[in-house]
């Protein structure tokens, strides 16, 4: 007898597809390829980042949106990563102890540094974003970001594509939090 798959077996079956770096939802630095596909109830967007630094693996970020049926809650980190598929490499063995708490205008994110050689320091780092912080794609209520950079430098060049700035509005300039945007010139105030 077939059976339908399971929700978990359809998400592993979707094959991403390539999308112009304009139609990213986020606006990081670096940025070299977009890669998107849908999931049960969300999607999910896999963003290849530039990489200069001798560390194996690719920068990349995963953002994954989520559409709640009550209140969107807390980020899980071991839920999250699981849905990701695990967390990369050199992070593989991360514990939840050894993030490190900071906060921007967006609000909390989450992350943790492993440093290889004398100049290169790798970070793992998380958020979530809801429609109090952005406009959001898609109709949904949050979208999870994890991001994998690997830099020759300090931890904070390497968080930058997380930071407000570049997760606060997409690829096309859609705004961030406290700014409007104009949908039709007829929308605008009349002038006196």
């Amino acid at each position: 007898m077939d059976l339908p798959p399971t929700p978990r077996q359809a998400e592993e079956q979707t094959v991403p597809v390539e999308m112009p770096k304009r139609q990213a939802w986020i606006n990081p630095p670096g940025l070299q390829l977009v890669l998107q596909r849908g999931l049960v109830n969300s999607s999910e967007q896999r963003l290849l980042l530039r990489n200069n630094s001798a560390v194996g693996g690719d920068n990349l970020m995963i953002l994954r949106t989520r559409k709640a049926p009550g209140p969107v809650g807390r980020l899980q980190f071991r839920e999250f990563a699981r849905r990701v598929g695990g967390l990369p490499a050199p992070f593989e063995d991360l514990a939840t102890g050894e993030l490190i708490t900071a906060s921007d205008d967006l609000g909390p994110y989450f992350w943790a540094e492993r440093r290889s050689g004398v100049d290169t320091v790798c970070i793992l780092a998380i958020r979530r974003l809801d429609t109090a912080d952005r406009q959001l794609p898609e109709d949904v209520d949050a979208m999870d970001i994890l991001l994998r950079n690997c830099v020759r430098g300090a931890p904070e060049a390497a968080l930058t594509p997380i930071l407000a700035g570049a997760v606060g509005a997409s690829a096309e300039g859609a705004p961030g939090p406290g700014k409007s945007r104009m949908l039709s010139a007829l929308a605008g105030p009349l002038p006196e």
